[in-house]
C-alpha cells in the first residue's frame, strides 16, 4: 500500500504509533525504522510528522518478519510481498537451495572446529587417517607433552585441522625430498657452511610447515635431531653423520641471520 493510498481519508484514531506497532508485533523501533528505509513498509506521517501505521500494516510486518527469518534480503522481500504464489515459488526454492549450501558449509566448519579442539587438547591427530599407526600416536603424545603449552602447538593444530590427508602427505613428501637432497649434499662432500647447503637448510626450515619455524627455533630443532635417538637414527639412515652435519649448517644459517646459536630460543 502506498503513501497516497493510506493518507487519503485516514483516521488518526485508527492508526498505531511506532511504539504501539513495536509492542504489537514484537519488532523493535530500530528495526521498524530500518525496514522503512529499505522500502519494506511505508507508514504515513501525522500532523506532527510522527509515523502512523495502519492496522493492515500488521500483517505486512508479520510477512516481512517471516521472510527475514528465512534469510531473504530486503530486495527479495519487496518482490515477494507483491508477488503471486506461482511466481514466488522459484525464489522460495532458490532460497532453500542457498540455505542448504550454507548448512553444508557450517557442518564442515563445525567438524573442523571439533578436530581443532581435539588436537589443541592433545588428543590423537590421526583419528581420520587411513594409515594411522600406534607409533604416530606415540609421537603425537610426546610432542603434545613437550610443546602443548606453546603458541606453536595451536598453530600446528590449526593447520592439521584444515589440511586433508592428501595435503598432509604432500607436506611430508616435501620434507623428505629436502632431507634427501641434504643427504646427497653431505655424500658429495659439501661443507655445511657452503652456499648450496645453506640454501637447502633454509628450504628444510620452510618445509617444517606445521608452524612457522624461525632460524632460532631451527637451531633448537637441530639440536633435538642430534640428541634424540630416534631423530638421530632417522638421519643416520639417510647418511652417516647427517644429523650433526645438519646442525652445523643450521647454526651457520642462524649466524647469517644475526642469531647466536648459543643463545637461540624457542620463539
Amino acid at each position: 500500500m502506498t503513501h497516497g493510498d493510506k493518507s487519503s481519508g485516514y483516521d488518526s484514531k485508527e492508526c498505531l504509533s511506532i511504539g504501539q506497532m513495536s509492542e504489537l508485533t514484537g519488532v523493535s523501533r530500530r528495526m521498524l525504522r530500518h525496514w522503512e528505509e529499505e522500502g519494506l513498509v511505508s507508514p504515513i506521517r501525522g500532523q506532527s510528522n510522527y509515523r502512523q501505521y495502519m492496522h493492515e500494516d500488521v500483517a505486512r510486518l508479520e510477512r516481512i518478519a517471516i521472510y527475514r527469518e528465512m534469510g531473504f534480503n530486503a530486495r527479495q522481500i519487496r518482490a515477494l510481498l507483491d508477488c503471486k504464489t506461482l511466481l514466488a515459488l522459484d525464489e522460495l526454492r532458490g532460497q532453500r537451495s542457498r540455505i542448504q549450501e550454507k548448512i553444508q558449509l557450517l557442518r564442515k566448519a563445525a567438524n573442523r572446529l571439533d578436530r581443532l579442539t581435539a588436537l589443541a587438547e592433545g588428543k590423537s591427530g590421526n583419528d581420520s587417517a587411513t594409515t594411522k599407526t600406534n607409533q604416530e600416536d606415540q609421537y603425537f603424545s610426546e610432542a603434545y607433552e613437550r610443546w602443548g603449552a606453546s603458541r606453536q602447538w595451536l598453530e600446528y593444530a590449526e593447520r592439521k585441522a584444515m589440511c586433508s590427508e592428501q595435503e598432509q602427505k604432500k607436506d611430508t613428501a616435501r620434507l623428505k625430498n629436502v632431507e634427501s637432497e641434504l643427504a646427497q649434499a653431505k655424500r658429495k662432500g659439501l661443507a655445511p657452511t657452503s652456499d648450496k647447503v645453506l640454501e637447502l637448510i633454509d628450504e628444510h626450515r620452510q618445509a617444517l610447515s606445521w608452524f612457522h619455524v624461525t632460524p632460532s627455533m631451527h637451531v633448537i630443532l637441530g639440536r633435538m635431531y642430534v640428541a634424540d635417538p630416534r631423530f638421530r637414527r632417522h638421519y643416520e639412515q639417510l647418511e652417516p653423520g647427517l644429523a650433526q652435519w645438519m646442525l652445523a649448517a643450521i647454526e651457520t644459517a642462524a649466524r647469517a641471520n644475526g642469531i647466536d646459536p648459543a643463545t637461540a630460543k624457542w620463539e
